[in-house]
């Protein structure tokens, strides 16, 4: 997501409330691209008083490499 899209993410992010907790590869059988093997980074927004805490997975692929061609033919086919 961009931060143009969302005042209140662009809120949190420039608050530094934001903690990575996590970061890593994964590699994941998706059902009409293969085993795929992507990067990920877990974000977590601690709860503030009468709120509930956020939890981002983010998963990216190396752009340009195998896994983001693979992943695009299913979007593609969907269009």
């Amino acid at each position: 997501m961009r931060t143009t899209h969302s005042a209140e993410f662009r809120r949190i992010w420039g608050s530094g409330e934001v903690v990575m907790c996590a970061a890593g590869r994964k590699w994941l059988r998706h059902p009409e691209a293969g085993l795929l093997t992507l990067d990920h980074e877990t974000l977590h927004v601690p709860a503030a008083p009468g709120e509930t805490g956020l939890v981002v997975h983010v998963f990216s692929a190396e752009e340009d490499g195998q896994e983001a061609t693979a992943l695009d033919r299913p979007a593609t086919a969907m269009t």
